[in-house]
């Protein structure tokens, strides 16, 4: 099958590899659509340590089950299911746990083994490209489960990217009047404008109820934090960066919360298959597999106004 390939030293190859084989419990999925991660990105652009080459990445992934050929969307939280965050419902935490696309094959290929209980059938009728946003969505849901944010909480959102975004639509969604979206790239306010966002701006400068930061800067960070009223929570999903310098003593005297939040529950990524109807092809920019390695380096030296880039196989 065709795949595309991480080599390390920024090198991404499509090539020729082996079909996967399905072993007990699991299914073979050929891949209609396969997004790339700003994650992803940084992998390649940074040598990160995360993904050893060789390597297929993706995992925001759709595609076909092979045995019937219904569409589904992938959950790549693979977990044991067995320690003390699993019982407990919290299952993104498990102690044990891998991605797809991280830790073992992902959808950068024309096919890819996927465990049975990962899968999840998409609504008749459903666009593969507008799913391929499914896991973003997840990650957003996750998020607004978090923040214990309500309808009348002012909410900003520091990044105009997939989460970013999505996170904005949830809310809107979940009947929050009022959000306010930032992000420093003109193209990406004017796509969260295009999606229905109704306040984007620069940068966040007044004071919120909850505020979101899917960057995960130094910066960001900051200003998740500084933009806060007294005793307001900050969700910091963003990975951008490592270490982020905060004053202790002002988080103490305005009692502010700081929750890290990852991936999502599999409740939360079944609520993003049941949304997707919020979500929208033209947000997706496609290109085909072979193509991979020219976009990768394209995005890596670009901010792009679609919210993601969807690798398209032609099997």
């Amino acid at each position: 099958m065709k795949a595309l390939v991480y080599m390390g030293d920024q090198n991404m190859v499509v090539r020729d590899e082996p079909p996967p084989k399905a072993t007990a419990g699991e299914v073979i999925i050929k891949v209609r659509a396969a997004a790339i991660c700003g994650s992803e990105l940084g992998a390649v652009k940074h040598n990160g340590p995360n993904r050893k080459p060789p390597l297929i990445m993706g995992h925001e992934f759709v595609g076909v089950r092979a045995d019937t050929g219904q569409l589904v969307a992938v959950n790549p939280l693979v977990t044991c299911g067995t320690c003390d965050r699993c019982r407990g419902g919290q299952e993104n935490l498990c102690r044990a746990r891998s991605l797809i696309g991280v830790h073992r094959s992902g959808g950068f290929a024309e096919q890819v083994a996927v465990p049975i209980g990962n899968i999840h059938a998409l609504p008749d009728g459903t666009s593969f490209l507008a799913a391929v946003l499914i896991e973003p969505l997840a990650n957003a849901w996750h998020l607004w489960h978090l923040s214990n944010a309500t309808v009348s909480s002012r909410v900003g959102i520091i990044g105009g990217g997939a989460i970013g975004l999505m996170t904005a639509i949830v809310a809107a969604h979940s009947g929050a009047t009022d959000v306010t979206l930032a992000d420093v790239s003109e193209a990406r306010r004017g796509t969260a404008i295009d999606a229905g966002v109704t306040a984007v701006v620069h940068r966040l400068e007044s004071e919120y109820d909850v505020i979101f930061d899917a960057v995960g800067a130094h910066e960001t960070r900051a200003s998740s934090v500084g933009q806060l009223r007294p005793g307001g929570r900050a969700l910091w999903e963003g990975l951008h960066d490592g270490e982020s310098p905060l004053d202790g003593r002002d988080l103490a005297r305005r009692e502010i919360t700081v929750i890290g939040s990852f991936a999502y529950v599999k409740d939360e990524f079944e609520l993003a298959v049941q949304t997707v109807g919020l979500l929208d092809e033209r947000w997706v920019e496609a290109a085909s597999l072979d193509e991979g390695d020219s976009v990768f380096r394209r995005l890596m030296g670009s901010s792009e106004a679609a919210v993601r880039t969807a690798l398209v196989s032609s099997s």
